[in-house]
């Protein structure tokens, strides 16, 4: 298990997991066109950009 803080609240989350799917463990919407039944996934159009931080640095 990964320990994150995502918006404040602590949690654990099976390695491999997403920080989409982590997000939404936690009732966290992460605005997102990868799962849209009209469009392809494309993996490219920065709708669910999120900052990372470690240790209090952003990276």
């Amino acid at each position: 298990m990964i320990d994150l803080i995502i918006d404040g609240q602590p949690l654990k989350v099976e390695e491999g997991s997403t920080i989409l799917r982590a997000a939404e463990s936690v009732g966290i919407k992460i605005p997102t066109l990868c799962y849209h039944k009209a469009l392809s996934p494309y993996g490219a159009c920065r709708i669910c950009l999120v900052e990372i931080a470690r240790n209090g640095s952003s990276e």
